[in-house]
């Protein structure tokens, strides 16, 4: 179990259900390193960028075990969004983080866990956050939890 190998097939599957969904496909998808969390600083970034961020995790593991079985990992997947100059387009900005948030959800409930990644035994959803007006942007974030087979 690599669980930097999980974060990037989150990055990977997430990347390849925007681009074929019906909805317009998400500029950016990025996976979280190290402490270089302004986004707004990326020249890569334009205009929206989904960052998926591992969380903590634990495991099922009981005394007289050798090993644990299993890692119940929570993660998130951050949404950043820039604002417009425009007061007028602040609505639509809106709409977009509520159709990102959504696209998160769908691609979480019809995506198979092990399509992601072979050691995956579940990919749920259990929140969405709302959503917050920053300097510059609009963020909101999706957390999920996957058990993990530890082999």
């Amino acid at each position: 179990m690599d669980r930097n190998a999980i974060l990037s097939g989150y990055v990977t599957s997430f990347s390849s259900y925007s681009s074929s969904d019906a909805r317009p496909t998400v500029e950016k998808v990025l996976k979280f390193s190290g402490n270089n969390f302004d986004i707004r600083k990326r020249a890569d970034v334009k205009r929206e960028v989904v960052v998926f961020k591992l969380l903590n995790g634990t495991t099922d593991y009981r005394l007289n075990d050798e090993k644990p079985s299993e890692l119940n990992q929570r993660f998130q997947a951050l949404v950043y969004i820039e604002q417009p100059d425009s007061h007028s387009l602040k609505d639509t900005i809106y709409d977009r983080a509520l159709e990102i948030s959504d696209q998160l959800f769908d691609w979480a409930t019809t995506t198979t866990a092990s399509d992601v990644n072979s050691d995956l035994w579940t990919l749920t959803v259990i929140g969405v956050d709302g959503i917050e007006e920053r300097d510059g942007y609009l963020s909101t974030v999706v957390n999920f939890e996957s058990i993990i087979k530890i082999s």
